[in-house]
């Protein structure tokens, strides 16, 4: 391909995640070769134990730009609950969790609860994603392709590379170099897994809020959350699946407290239920002992800068690009606008209109703007909400899940 490059490009995607796959479709509709690679195998892709759902709303948008007609008109297949409507619900509302009165809504733009493995399977329909392709090394070699190798020796090449492997990326190691690529820890952690409640627990949950809901304990700003993950029966609450997540700051861990061991995490949850009001303190009963909790530390990208895309060649997309913590929920709506974002770009060099060089700088620039301030912000939600004495001064009061402007910037 030349440099103004306008014909012969071939797409290679990292990751066949949410964003990577949304790419795939876009390149696909727009008759753009490409060839989509996954870390995981056929099987573990459709078996991994954590599961869980992702709040879309501002960032739905971006979906029928890449999505065939067909797939745009069956997408309520990814909800969390197919059968629901999607204006039922305004927002997260947000209670005390020790009295359980209501402390506020969080606004959104028409909010839904999607399953990740729903989305998935719904956006991968009609691709050929290869997987069991564990990256390796990403380099652009002296003929101007990017070369990509993967762990079972294998190795692929085309014009451009995006990264949509996730928040570890590899791709990003590969641009970036591992010292600036790596991850800061936050010192929030999270006990965050799938579980079913018996019928009138469920229903109790659901009656408060179709999606969601949420509430922070004023003793020690703890967060207890519960939302709908899925529902392969309307009539019938048994059989509904909700993600369960408690988060905190570590410093309000005891030192009595083992969190290293399954045991020790369990205690430390039913103690911490015990403490809420309704429901959050039958959910926490409700749990079975024996269920092994993970327990995640929250992470963003403290280094985020403006990377090296060897001339246009390799770029990131998603969590790749920004990853942030999880609770304003932006991620999936920021990878949903990458992805389309990048379709774009690829679409202007396909038509002549840019170059390869300055039509990925161009997507490159406003992705780092875009989800640098988007990391900040939801850094400063992450530290304020667990916190009752910040809590009225976290974003979600000034500006609910909208998506972030400038003027929305941290210290703005």
């Amino acid at each position: 391909m030349t440099n103004n490059g306008t014909k012969d490009m071939h797409v290679l995607i990292v990751g066949a995640g949410t964003s990577g796959l949304l790419i795939a479709q876009g390149l696909k509709k727009a008759s753009v070769p490409f060839t989509i690679f996954e870390s995981e195998s056929t099987s573990t892709y459709q078996t991994r134990p954590r599961e869980w759902g992702m709040t879309l709303h501002w960032g739905s948008s971006h979906i029928q730009s890449c999505l065939p007609d067909d797939l745009v008109a069956r997408f309520s297949e990814a909800y969390a609950d197919p059968a629901q409507d999607p204006n039922a619900t305004t927002g997260l509302p947000i209670y005390n969790g020790k009295t359980g009165e209501i402390i506020m809504e969080m606004a959104a733009d028409k909010p839904c609860r999607v399953s990740r493995k729903k989305m998935r399977n719904l956006f991968s329909e009609g691709l050929d994603v290869q997987y069991g392709k564990e990256l390796k090394s990403a380099e652009v070699g002296m003929n101007g392709k990017v070369k990509i190798e993967f762990a079972d020796g294998t190795s692929a090449t085309g014009e451009v590379l995006v990264g949509c492997d996730g928040a570890k990326s590899r791709v990003r190691t590969s641009i970036c170099g591992p010292e600036v690529a790596k991850l800061t820890d936050v010192p929030v952690s999270m006990f965050n897994f799938p579980y079913k409640f018996d019928a009138e627990l469920a229903k109790r949950i659901r009656d408060m809020n179709k999606l969601f809901i949420t509430s922070i304990h004023p003793d020690h700003g703890t967060m207890f959350w519960l939302s709908i993950q899925d529902v392969p029966d309307p009539n019938n609450p048994s059989t509904w699946t909700f993600q369960v997540l408690q988060s905190w700051v570590d410093d309000t861990v005891p030192s009595s407290v083992d969190l290293s061991t399954f045991g020790g995490r369990m205690a430390f949850f039913k103690q911490r239920s015990e403490e809420w009001a309704e429901p959050w303190r039958s959910a926490g009963r409700a749990v079975a002992a024996d269920t092994k909790l993970p327990l995640d530390k929250g992470t963003y990208w403290e280094k985020s800068t403006k990377w090296d895309n060897r001339a246009g060649r390799m770029t990131l997309c998603g969590d790749a690009a920004h990853p942030m913590t999880p609770h304003r929920g932006q991620g999936l709506n920021n990878a949903l606008q990458d992805s389309a974002n990048f379709v774009a770009a690829i679409g202007k060099v396909q038509s002549g209109k840019k170059s390869l060089q300055e039509a990925v700088e161009e997507y490159d620039a406003e992705v780092l703007e875009r989800g640098t301030l988007e990391m900040q912000i939801s850094l400063k939600q992450t530290l304020f909400v667990h916190n009752w004495e910040t809590l009225m001064q976290s974003p979600m009061v000034k500006m609910g899940m909208h998506q972030a402007k400038k003027e929305h910037a941290v210290g703005a």
